[in-house]
């Protein structure tokens, strides 16, 4: 590997803390670029050249820009030799992680931050009750399959971390900073102590800041 990481994101972002928990763990220095969205500068051209949807995260390294959070998973964990899977059919497992986060856990729990965001009227956001109760069913049942697969499981696929655990892991994050008590669900709990406890773990916002700075490894 060679050159240093750029990322572009946000710290209220959860793809975004994905990427520097993974640099992070990797013991993998980067610079961080805040993008601000109340600042609207996801919509400059100059972010829109790097990140083609508007996006964050974005990824820098070698002169090559990767966008989408979990494709940028699999990048980081080819390119650091850290937290890929052990063999093919565990990397396709840990690829059906991916695809079910994206799918069942990321959508209602990061929905979860954003109703807490503007309940604390930090952000100009209001929700139809009706929504709200429709997130939470779902947030509610996207755990309660993840608790029953962790109940026989230390880490999502095979015996230690990989990339689908830190994928996953940022939902969690982001429901305890969205007030929610999750001892409903002891084994995710349990798997998130043993994330907690990977060297050089941090949590979202100590982890990053609003404003751009050099990450050290």
């Amino acid at each position: 590997m060679s050159g240093r990481f750029t990322l572009h994101g946000s710290p209220h972002s959860l793809p975004t803390y994905r990427i520097a928990l993974m640099l992070r763990l990797c013991r993998t220095g980067f610079t961080f670029r805040y993008i601000s969205f109340q600042r609207g500068m996801h919509r400059t051209p100059e972010f829109r050249a790097l990140s083609r949807w508007g996006q964050v995260p974005v990824i820098e390294h070698d002169g090559r820009v990767f966008v989408q959070s979990a494709a940028i998973l699999e990048y980081l964990a080819d390119t650091l030799g850290c937290f890929g899977a052990a063999n093919v059919e565990a990397g396709q497992h840990v690829r059906e992680w991916l695809f079910w986060d994206a799918d069942r856990l990321m959508p209602p729990l990061y929905a979860w931050y954003s109703i807490e965001l503007g309940r604390r009227n930090l952000l100009p956001l209001s929700f139809d009750p009706v929504l709200v109760a429709e997130f939470d069913r779902k947030g509610r049942a996207a755990l309660d399959i993840l608790d029953a697969h962790l109940s026989g499981h230390r880490f999502l696929v095979g015996d230690t971390a990989t990339i689908a655990d830190i994928c996953c892991y940022g939902e969690v994050a982001f429901a305890r900073l969205s007030n929610r008590d999750l001892a409903a669900w002891p084994s995710i709990v349990a798997w998130a102590g043993r994330i907690e406890a990977l060297p050089g773990f941090a949590k979202p916002f100590d982890l990053l800041a609003m404003q751009d700075a050099e990450i050290a490894s």
